[in-house]
């Protein structure tokens, strides 16, 4: 049986390929976005029919969702199976997630509910999974180098909202009262009070101010304060949430603790802070895991009740992972025994100096994270998840 996979660069991709492949599934690419991003549209109709007329998949798969992609196969009555890494995506909320042909995976359970009932039965929970397989090969260092690390943007270079501020492009009522929801937003995790609070003047001021605001007539859902709050908001918020738990850390545990690996600009950060470059995803960024006693996932604003593949990936190399709490985590993984959580940067402050203390704890910890991944929670048992539901479906 075969299978098309869209593919734009994504890291994720080479760890479905391979799930698929051990599925027995044989997996035709299709490379071009990964080489040219701005296809025509009419050039991306026409490979992706070419494809499907060529090979008869019993599905097409890409890592995120494509509008065009359920289009083509909704014409062509092809299922098209999409998994979702990222929050926000706002292609999730276009009309064409109603089509009968979608198998739509979301790992983020406040996203999953906001779009379920568009296509009762087609759009499914899924957390994600870890490449336990590919991370094995990772080579283990004689001894840990980094007490503390964090692999990751600090999102000033995605802050809309901040260089819309610094510009002067909003200013006024507006922009008093964004920020006002934001400082208040800062005390509390998740985005609920901005959402709730952003007026339609607020919204308004923000499309103004920039050209490329996001809009889709057709959405199923209303996309300016979907955009307003996790592409603006969410983000600013993020940047700032980032800078300030590293500079805490730095600031009040033993200087040389904390180490960062970025490429985002650190001029705000404390300089007992140790800045290292960013880090290639697939090879070095398990390595760095590896010679780490504690490993940081501050997971973005906009990912409300998920976990990110960066747990996953750091468990998935027999690591330790300290990340924010979520309702989500507690149903796949236990704190304390897989992993630790924290509420609020007090706290991880306080599991820092625990296990800066206690090193010993944290490797047994790291160990018991990894046989549950391994147990239950792998790519590949993820990849096969969603080919038997496929095939049970084509089978009834």
């Amino acid at each position: 049986m075969k299978i098309l996979f869209y593919r734009y660069n994504s890291i994720c991709e080479p760890d479905y390929i391979l799930a698929f492949k051990k599925a027995g599934l044989e997996v035709v690419e299709i490379t071009e976005e990964m080489h040219r991003k701005e296809i025509p549209a009419e050039e991306r109709f026409r490979i992706l029919l070419e494809n499907i007329a060529a090979h008869k998949p019993l599905f097409v798969f890409s890592i995120d969702y494509f509008p065009f992609i359920s289009i083509v196969c909704e014409r062509t009555s092809v299922v098209y199976a999409a998994l979702s890494v990222d929050c926000p995506v706002a292609e999730i909320y276009s009309s064409t997630i109603r089509n009968s042909c979608n198998r739509i995976f979301l790992f983020d359970k406040i996203q999953y509910e906001s779009v379920k009932d568009e296509n009762p039965g087609n759009i499914r929970y899924m957390p994600l999974g870890a490449p336990v397989e590919r991370l094995e090969a990772i080579p283990f260092p004689d001894k840990k180098e980094y007490p503390v690390s964090f692999i990751g943007s600090l999102y000033n270079e995605k802050d809309k909202y901040e260089a819309l501020k610094k510009s002067g492009k909003i200013s006024g009522p507006a922009l008093e009262h964004m920020e006002k929801l934001i400082e208040e937003q800062l005390k509390a995790p998740g985005l609920d009070i901005v959402s709730e609070g952003l007026t339609a003047e607020d919204i308004n001021a923000l499309k103004a101010a920039d050209p490329s605001f996001y809009t889709d007539p057709d959405a199923v859902t209303d996309m300016d304060r979907y955009v307003a709050v996790n592409n603006y908001l969410g983000n600013h918020l993020t940047s700032l949430d980032r800078i300030s738990v590293l500079n805490l850390l730095a600031e009040n545990l033993p200087e040389g603790s904390v180490h960062l690996f970025t490429r985002s600009d650190t001029s705000e950060l404390d300089k007992r802070i140790t800045v290292h470059g960013g880090v290639e995803s697939l090879v070095e960024m398990p390595g760095v895991f590896r010679k780490s006693l504690i490993n940081l996932n501050l997971t973005s604003r906009t990912i409300q009740d998920g976990l990110p593949q960066r747990v996953w990936d750091i468990i998935g190399c027999r690591s330790f992972c300290v990340t924010d709490e979520t309702t989500a985590l507690g149903e796949v993984l236990e704190p304390g025994r897989h992993l630790f959580s924290f509420d609020g940067y007090e706290e991880l402050l306080g599991i820092c100096r625990k296990f800066l203390d206690n090193p010993g704890s944290a490797e047994e910890i790291a160990v018991e994270g990894f046989k549950a991944v391994s147990a239950s929670h792998t790519v590949l048992l993820r990849a096969l998840e969603i080919v038997k539901l496929i095939l049970s479906e084509k089978l009834s």
